[in-house]
């Protein structure tokens, strides 16, 4: 069991994660983490490999997936099929908290091996951050397309 503030912490990327359930923990099934999404947006992209699902705690977003950007609010479930081209934009100043679940595990290992290598060097140096996104299953596709 984990307490309300207890989990592996770290931010990266415009959120901070609170690492609930990781692929250790779950056999590789699963990673549960709640996400705290203080960034504007989000670029387009994709997971190769994984589902992923976005339960809205507090805060609203504006998901876009299939061509339309749609609202989110406390309460909202989205869910995001492999290889599904999505983005998200933060709507109004508070960050959105989400409870964020992708199956099977492994993405938490491309926020940890961004803070390993340095977010500043990584978005200074946009190839290196696009080679090590595909590394762990995510495809850049761009900027968010709403912008």
């Amino acid at each position: 069991m984990l307490g309300p503030d207890e989990g592996r912490r770290l931010t990266a990327l415009g959120s901070t994660y609170t690492t609930k359930a990781d692929g250790v923990t779950t056999g590789g099934a699963y990673w549960l983490v709640e996400e705290e999404f203080f960034g504007e947006t989000t670029p387009l992209h994709r997971h190769t490999a994984a589902e992923e699902a976005f339960y809205v705690l507090s805060g609203r977003a504006a998901v876009w997936q299939d061509g339309v950007e749609t609202e989110a609010g406390p309460g909202a479930f989205l869910l995001i099929p492999r290889g599904r081209p999505h983005a998200l934009r933060r709507i109004g100043d508070e960050p959105v908290r989400f409870l964020t679940l992708v199956s099977p595990a492994g993405m938490e290992q491309f926020f940890q091996a961004v803070v390993d290598v340095g977010e500043d060097a990584l978005l200074a140096d946009p190839d290196r951050l696009l080679g090590l996104a595909a590394e762990h299953g995510t495809d850049i596709l761009g900027d968010h397309p709403a912008l």
